[in-house]
């Protein structure tokens, strides 16, 4: 699959049995998920607190809390790990599996999925909860949904699930990069787009991009 530069710029400069939510017949989605939780520090020192929304509503309000924030614990802090996302770095991360597939979901915008990745990694030092589910039938939450492109974490264990941000982030590209489509529209204009699911190695959860 070509890899098409825009969108690992994208991301540099930020940044089967299982859960599947199902789809209408007219090709949108049925999820009745709820937003992400997210628990971490927003202060250097403080205890850690939760907030729900998307990644995008939730980098707003720990901004609002802490305007310095990404220079303390996010992005631009010197203890941060996730400046820059190459693509052969995240290809070679345990935190991501082979066992993906670009047959599930309906196309997304692959700009937008790229920015709620980069809202994603914005939060990176904390982590983000998917609620029970079961194999078939897991329990999603909705982690980023920009343009009405989405990025999903789901669950298929019976406890609910607490997995670093940074890792649905890196799940997400990994699907973004192996699943995208670009088709020619004429002239100078290009649109890519990409949708798919891919597994944790045990199955436990899992990673949509799919319309929101």
């Amino acid at each position: 699959m070509k890899v098409f530069p825009t969108f690992v710029c994208l991301l540099i400069g930020a940044v089967a049995s299982a859960a599947s939510p199902t789809e209408s017949s007219a090709g949108t989605n049925e999820f009745g998920v709820s937003k992400i939780t997210w628990t971490g520090q927003v202060k250097p020192g403080e205890p850690a607190v939760s907030i729900t929304g998307t990644a995008e509503e939730i980098y707003a309000q720990i901004t609002s809390i802490n305007p310095n924030y990404d220079n303390e614990l996010g992005l631009n802090s010197p203890h941060s790990t996730v400046k820059r996302r190459d693509l052969e770095p995240i290809r070679k991360r345990a935190t991501t599996s082979d066992d993906w597939t670009c047959a599930y979901g309906n196309d997304v915008n692959a700009e937008s999925i790229g920015a709620g990745v980069r809202y994603l990694y914005s939060i990176a030092n904390g982590d983000c909860a998917a609620p029970p589910g079961s194999p078939g039938a897991g329990g999603c939450s909705v982690s980023s949904c920009n343009a009405g492109a989405g990025i999903f974490l789901c669950n298929d264990s019976a406890n609910q699930l607490h997995n670093p941000c940074s890792i649905v982030a890196d799940n997400a590209v990994e699907v973004l990069i192996n699943c995208q489509q670009t088709t020619y529209n004429g002239g100078s204009s290009w649109t890519t787009n990409t949708h798919g699911q891919i597994f944790s190695n045990d199955h436990s959860w899992n990673v949509i991009l799919n319309r929101c």
